[in-house]
């Protein structure tokens, strides 16, 4: 079950008690992710930028925040330390469902 919060935050997923928390972290696993996909072809990428989407997405899944049938976690390793196409394209769809698919390319 999806909760809708507005155009403007997105839609929120999973248990999570505190809907605009939810919120928050989603967007800020989004942007992070953003902010890899950027900084992908410089030298430091994987070590600073590849390890802060990791980490923001370990609280997604912590938090439950996941889409049915989604492994946000794992799907987001995969992109980030195998650079696996596929798994990046739905880290993108994640963040899309979630309404943040300004924030990813």
């Amino acid at each position: 079950m999806a909760l809708c919060l507005g155009l403007t935050t997105g839609c929120s997923f999973g248990d999570s008690s505190d809907p605009e928390r939810a919120a928050a972290q989603q967007e800020r696993f989004c942007a992070q992710f953003g902010r890899w996909q950027q900084d992908v072809d410089t030298p430091d990428a994987d070590s600073v930028a590849g390890q802060m989407v990791i980490d923001a997405a370990k609280v997604l899944d912590r938090e439950h925040l996941d889409t049915g049938g989604s492994h946000i976690l794992r799907d987001t390793e995969a992109a980030v330390v195998y650079r696996m196409h596929d798994s990046g394209a739905r880290v993108a769809a994640y963040c899309d469902r979630a309404g943040f698919e300004t924030l990813v390319g």
